[in-house]
C-alpha cells in the first residue's frame, strides 16, 4: 500500500513538483553562472618584469638622517639658540623644544608651550604655531617672537607676540610676558614664517592670504595692499610709536601710497611657508606654495609683486580683480605639478661639509619629497634636483656652524649627503621587448600574467584606438586605501597598487581601410609610492618600440581616406613627453583614470566566452577586499556596482552620456587640484549645481556676446562648447588630443541645447540670434541664395564669435536640419579660415586638410628650422616692410623706413651672425642695450605706461611706448619709475610665422652692412 502511494500523486502534487524542479534549476543554473565558467580560468604569475628604477641617471644627493634618537611631534620651524650649540625645534601643536647638536642626543628640554597662553587655552586643538624668531640682539635683551594662530576666520585671530627668556642655556621663555604686536586674519592660508634681517635689524612676517584651498583668494586679497594679508611685513619692534609695540621703517615701499598698509614690504603671495635671508648677501628667499599648477620660489625686493591671484607664476587665475600698485614680478624659480605640490622655502648653504653646494639656496617640496638647489648670486638661476626622497619636507634649518638640516613633518631630521650610486649606469628598459610586458613585441602578444582590459568610456585621442593591459607583479593583489591623501595620489576606497605595478596601453592609428598602425605604448610603472609614465614609440617596420627620450615628439602620418581629397590625407601624431603624461595622471585624482568599478564593469569578449570583466578579474584573485562588502572576494554581485556610462550609447540618457564625456576628458584637469584654472570641477559625481558650469568664463571670453561657460538652452553663448569646436589656443582638452572630436560637440551640443535656460537672453543676444537665425536660414539646403545672398549671409555670421559658432556647428553636423549646402559650406571654411580675428579663424582650421594648412612656428621654435633653409633676401625685404604678422617696421628703421623706437638695424648685419640676430629675435631680453632697456612707470593715477626712456629731467619725463608714440609725464604724477631688465620687442615675435617668413627676413636683416 505505501508503495503504491508513492506511485500515485494528484494534478497539484504534479504541479508543485514541477515548481520544485524549475526552482532548483534555476537555482543550479545561478550557482553555476557564480562559480563559473569564466572569461580567465586561472591567474598566471607575472614573473618577467624587467621594468626598474628609471632611465635617468642618478641625482647628486641623497638624504640620511640626523640625530636618529630625536623625534617630534609635527614640526614646523628649527633655528639655532644665539650663543649656546642647541637648536630650537618649534611643534605645531604649540611645544618649544631644545636639543644639543650631538649625533647621538636622546633629550630634548621644554622651553615653553605655547598652548598654555590663555587665549590658546580658550580654542584648544584649533591652536597653530606657525614661526618663531631671535631678536638679533637676544643674548642681550633676551626677546624672541612667536606666530601662531587661533580660532580660523578670527579677523585678529593670527598674532605675532614678543617674549622674554628668563634663561638661554637651558633656554626658558616666560610666557606671561607676552605682548601682542601685530595681528591679521586667522584663515586656510597664514604663512607665519619670522626672520629677522641681517642687515637692517628689522622683523620680517610672512602672511597668507587667508583662503582655503578653493576657490582662489577668497577674500579678494592678493593685489590688495590695503590690508596685510598675502605679503610680507617689514617692522622695527625696537622703536615703538604711538599706540602700536612697533613702527614702519620710513624706506618701507608703501608708506606714501594712499589707502596702503606700510608694514608691506613684498605682496602677491598665496601662502608664503618658510623663508630665510642669505647670510653673505642679504638677499631674502621665499618659497610660496601654488594653487592648480605651479609652485614657486621667490628672491623679495622691496614692492615686489609676485602675482597672487592674478597669476599663479604664468597661469592666469583672476582676472576679474584690479592689479596691485607695482607690476608682476616673476619668481626666481618655479616647479609645475609635475614635480611639486607644496613648496618648502630653504636657505642658502654657507656650510663646510659640501662644498659644491656653497651659494646654494637649498628648498624643497613637502608633498614630492623632493630636493633642489640653485646658484644663488646668479641674476637668472637655474634649479637642478639635488635628491628625490619619501619625506614630507615641512622646513629647512641651519646650526650655529652653519650645517643645513631638513625637517619631515614625521618629526625626524635629515641631512643631505653625496649619493654612492651617482655614477651608476640606469638598466632600464630601452626597448618595449626588453621591459617583460610582451612574450612578442612584434605580434602584441602580452607576457604570461599581463592581463587585458577594456573600459566603458574611452577619451577622445583622436580616432585612435586603444589595446589596455595590467601586470602586477607575481601573483600579488590590489589592496584599498583605506584614507585619503590625494596630494600623495592616495583616495579612500579607491585601489592600492604594490610597487612594480604597470598599468599600459598601445595606441593604434588607422592608417587604410582595415589596417591598424601602432603608435605607442604608454606605460604607468608604480615605483614606491608614485607613478611614473614613460613612452615606447613603435618603429616603422612594427616589430618593437622604442623609449622616448622624455620629451616631446611630433609626427606626421599619411592616411588612406576616401572622403579626402586624392583619397589621402595627412594627421599629425603628437608623442607626449614624461611631463604632459603626468599633467594628466595627477595624484589630486589617484593618477590612475581607466582601470577603476565603473570603466571596468562591463562585458568583455574573451578567448573562448563573453563575460563580466570584474567577475572574471576577482574570480582569478586580483583584489584582496571584496567589490561589494559583505560579499565573497571572488564572486562580486556585479549588478551591484556602478557603471561609467559610454557617450556613444544611445540608449542611455543624453545628461548621462554627456556628463561621462566630459569625465573622461575633461575632469582629469578640471576638479579640485588637477590644474585646470577655470573655477568648475565636471567629475561625474557631482551635481550638475556643484560642477559650477553655470558661470561666467575667468580664462577668456573669444569675443562671445554675453558668455557663459555654459549657457543653457544656447550653445553659441556657451565658452566650453566653443573650445572643444576649435583649434589653436585655447582648445579642449589641449592635452592628448589635437583634433576636433565631431561627435564628441555634438553631445554636448544637443546636450546643452536640452537644458533648461537659467534666464531670458539679453537684447542684444536677441537681435544677435535673430540676425544669425535669417543669415542661417539663407544657407540652408533647401534654399537657393544668389552668391551675393550666400556671401553676404556668411560674412554676416563671421563678423561676430556667436555667429561664427553657429556656422562652425552647421558644418560639423553633416545630415542635420541645421545642415547648410555644399557651395554654403565651401565658402564658410574658405572665408572662415582666413578671417583676420584668430578667434574666429580657429573655429574653421580644422575643416581645412591638415597638409594645406599654414605650418606656424608656435611658441616652441627649433633655431635649425630656420638656419638650415634656403632663403630669398628680397622676400626678407618686403616681410620686413609689409608683414603684419612681423611689426618689425613698427620699432625699427632700415634705409629711412620704419619707426625709431628700436634701434636703426641699417648695420646688423656687420655686429651680428645670422644666428646670433635669429636668438635675439626669439629671446629679445637675453641682452639688452641699456638705452633700449624698457622702463616702466606707475602714476599717481593709477596708469601704468611702459616704453623707452627717451627724457628724464626734473621737468618731465618721457617715455616712448611700443607703438613708436612719446608720452610726457611730469615727475609729481610719477609714483613709480622704475628699469626692467627687458627688452621693449615682445616675446615669441615669430610665433604666427612660418619658418620659411623667418627665414627670408633673416636674410635680409642679415644683408644689412
Amino acid at each position: 500500500m505505501r508503495e503504491n502511494y508513492r506511485m500515485t500523486r494528484t494534478p497539484f502534487q504534479w504541479f508543485a513538483i514541477a515548481v520544485t524542479v524549475a526552482q532548483l534549476s534555476c537555482y543550479c543554473l545561478a550557482e553555476e553562472k557564480k562559480q563559473g565558467p569564466f572569461g580567465i580560468e586561472q591567474r598566471v604569475a607575472w614573473t618577467t618584469s624587467r621594468i626598474h628604477g628609471t632611465p635617468d641617471p642618478p641625482l647628486p644627493m641623497v638624504t640620511e638622517r640626523a640625530f636618529p634618537n630625536l623625534t617630534f611631534d609635527r614640526p614646523v620651524d628649527l633655528m639655532s639658540v644665539p650663543g649656546t650649540d642647541q637648536m630650537l625645534m618649534v611643534e605645531l601643536g604649540g611645544k618649544l623644544l631644545t636639543f644639543h647638536t650631538v649625533s647621538d642626543t636622546s633629550e630634548t628640554m621644554l622651553a615653553a608651550d605655547v598652548s598654555e597662553i590663555p587665549a590658546a587655552k580658550a580654542v584648544g586643538d584649533a591652536l597653530k604655531v606657525y614661526g618663531f624668531a631671535f631678536h638679533p640682539d637676544f643674548e642681550r635683551n633676551r626677546q624672541c617672537f612667536i606666530c601662531y594662530a587661533l580660532k580660523a576666520d578670527d579677523p585678529q585671530g593670527t598674532r605675532v607676540s614678543r617674549f622674554h627668556a628668563t634663561s638661554i642655556d637651558p633656554l626658558r621663555i616666560d610666557l606671561s610676558t607676552e605682548e601682542i604686536l601685530i595681528t591679521w586674519l586667522a584663515g586656510g592660508h597664514n604663512g607665519g614664517s619670522l626672520q629677522f634681517g641681517p642687515e637692517d635689524g628689522y622683523l620680517y612676517i610672512s602672511t597668507g592670504d587667508g583662503s582655503p584651498a578653493f576657490p582662489p583668494d577668497i577674500h579678494d586679497t592678493g593685489q590688495d595692499v590695503g590690508d596685510l594679508l598675502a605679503s610680507v611685513l617689514r617692522i622695527d619692534v625696537d622703536h615703538p610709536e604711538g599706540d602700536r609695540l612697533y613702527s614702519v621703517p620710513a624706506d618701507n615701499p608703501f608708506v606714501t601710497t594712499k589707502g596702503a598698509r606700510g608694514e608691506i614690504w613684498t605682496y602677491g603671495h598665496r601662502n608664503p611657508w618658510r623663508m630665510s635671508f642669505d647670510s653673505v648677501t642679504g638677499d631674502l628667499w621665499i618659497g610660496d606654495v601654488g594653487w592648480e599648477m605651479w609652485e614657486m620660489i621667490y628672491r623679495a625686493a622691496p614692492g615686489a609683486n609676485f602675482g597672487w591671484s592674478l597669476l599663479e607664476h604664468r597661469q592666469p587665475i583672476r582676472r576679474d580683480i584690479v592689479r596691485g600698485p607695482t607690476p608682476v614680478t616673476p619668481p626666481a624659480a618655479a616647479h609645475s605639478h609635475t614635480e611639486a605640490r607644496s613648496m618648502t622655502g630653504g636657505h642658502v648653504y654657507r656650510g663646510r661639509r659640501l662644498p659644491e653646494l656653497v651659494g646654494s639656496y637649498i628648498y624643497g617640496d613637502y608633498v614630492t619629497g623632493k630636493i633642489w638647489g640653485l646658484v644663488a648670486e646668479s641674476s637668472s638661476p637655474k634649479p637642478w634636483e639635488l635628491a628625490d626622497t619619501v619625506l614630507q619636507i615641512i622646513c629647512f634649518g641651519i646650526d650655529r656652524n652653519r650645517a643645513l638640516y631638513i625637517v619631515a613633518y614625521d618629526g625626524t631630521l635629515h641631512r643631505l649627503v653625496e649619493n654612492p650610486r651617482s655614477n651608476r649606469v640606469s638598466q632600464f628598459p630601452r626597448s618595449l621587448s626588453g621591459t617583460g610586458l610582451f612574450a612578442s613585441a612584434a605580434d602584441h602578444e602580452l607576457a604570461a600574467g599581463v592581463i587585458p582590459y577594456e573600459i566603458n568610456a574611452e577619451p577622445w585621442a583622436d580616432g585612435t584606438t586603444s589595446s589596455r593591459f595590467i601586470a602586477i607583479p607575481g601573483t600579488t593583489r590590489l589592496g584599498v586605501h583605506q584614507k585619503n591623501n590625494p596630494q600623495k595620489g592616495i583616495i579612500k576606497g579607491e585601489w592600492s597598487y604594490p610597487d612594480g605595478a604597470v598599468i599600459g596601453k598601445t595606441i593604434h592609428l588607422q592608417v587604410a581601410p582595415g589596417v591598424l598602425r601602432r603608435l605607442e605604448t604608454q606605460i604607468l610603472h608604480r615605483e614606491g609610492d608614485q607613478w611614473r609614465a614613460y613612452c615606447y614609440i613603435w618603429n616603422d617596420k612594427q616589430d618593437d618600440a622604442v623609449l622616448s627620450s622624455g620629451g616631446a615628439v611630433d609626427r606626421a602620418f599619411t592616411i588612406e581616406d576616401a572622403t579626402a581629397e586624392g583619397g589621402l590625407r595627412q594627421q599629425t601624431w603628437h608623442f607626449a613627453s614624461r611631463t604632459e603624461c603626468i599633467l594628466c595622471h595627477t595624484t589630486r585624482r589617484g593618477s590612475v583614470y581607466g582601470f577603476r568599478v565603473p570603466q571596468l564593469n562591463r562585458d568583455v569578449a574573451y578567448e573562448k566566452l563573453t563575460d563580466n570583466q570584474l567577475r572574471t578579474l576577482a574570480h582569478i584573485g586580483l583584489f584582496e577586499e571584496p567589490l561589494v562588502k559583505g560579499h565573497d572576494v571572488n564572486s562580486p554581485p556585479v549588478d551591484q556596482l556602478p557603471q561609467t556610462p559610454n557617450p556613444a550609447d544611445s540608449g542611455v540618457s543624453l545628461a548621462e552620456r554627456a556628463r561621462s564625456y566630459l569625465h573622461v576628458n575633461c575632469a582629469t584637469c578640471h576638479c579640485r587640484g588637477g590644474g585646470g584654472s577655470a573655477s568648475i570641477e565636471l567629475v561625474d559625481s557631482l551635481s550638475f549645481e556643484r560642477t559650477r558650469l553655470v558661470s561666467r568664463p575667468s580664462q577668456g571670453t573669444f569675443g562671445i556676446v554675453d558668455p557663459w561657460i555654459l549657457a543653457p538652452g544656447d550653445p553659441y553663448r556657451s565658452v566650453l562648447y566653443y573650445r572643444m569646436s576649435k583649434l589653436g589656443r585655447g582648445r579642449m582638452p589641449h592635452l592628448g588630443s589635437q583634433m576636433v572630436d565631431v561627435a564628441g560637440v555634438q553631445l554636448i551640443h544637443d546636450w546643452i541645447l536640452d537644458l533648461p535656460e537659467s534666464e531670458a537672453p539679453t537684447d542684444d543676444v536677441a537681435r544677435l540670434d535673430s540676425a544669425a537665425r535669417s543669415w542661417h536660414k539663407i544657407l540652408r539646403f533647401e534654399s537657393e541664395p544668389s552668391p551675393r545672398e550666400r556671401e553676404v549671409a556668411v560674412d554676416g555670421l563671421l563678423s561676430s564669435a556667436n555667429g561664427a559658432i553657429r556656422l562652425a556647428t552647421a558644418l560639423l553636423q553633416p545630415g542635420q536640419t541645421e545642415n547648410i549646402s555644399k557651395a554654403s559650406g565651401e565658402l564658410a571654411v574658405r572665408r572662415g579660415s582666413q578671417h583676420s580675428d584668430a578667434a574666429i579663424r580657429d573655429l574653421f582650421e580644422s575643416f581645412v586638410p591638415e597638409q594645406m594648412r599654414t605650418k606656424r612656428l608656435g611658441s616652441t621654435i627649433d633655431p635649425q628650422s630656420i638656419l638650415t633653409r634656403i632663403a630669398s633676401l628680397d622676400r626678407g625685404r618686403e616681410l620686413f616692410v609689409k608683414a603684419q604678422n612681423m611689426q618689425c617696421r613698427n620699432c625699427h628703421r632700415v634705409a629711412g623706413q620704419g619707426k625709431s623706437v628700436g634701434p636703426d638695424l641699417d648695420h646688423i648685419g656687420t655686429r651680428m651672425s645670422r644666428q646670433e640676430i635669429l636668438i635675439n629675435i626669439l629671446d629679445p631680453s637675453r641682452r639688452v642695450d641699456a638705452k633700449f632697456q624698457t622702463w616702466l612707470a606707475q602714476t599717481t593715477s593709477g596708469e601704468v605706461i611702459s616704453g623707452l626712456l627717451v627724457e628724464r629731467s626734473e621737468e618731465v619725463v618721457v617715455l616712448r611706448d611700443s607703438s613708436g608714440k612719446d608720452v610726457r609725464i611730469l615727475p609729481d604724477e610719477i609714483e613709480v619709475l622704475v628699469a626692467q631688465k627687458k627688452s621693449l620687442m615682445p616675446d615669441l615675435l615669430l610665433r604666427d610665422s612660418t619658418a620659411q617668413d623667418a627665414a627670408d627676413l633673416l636674410e635680409f636683416l642679415s644683408s644689412l652692412k
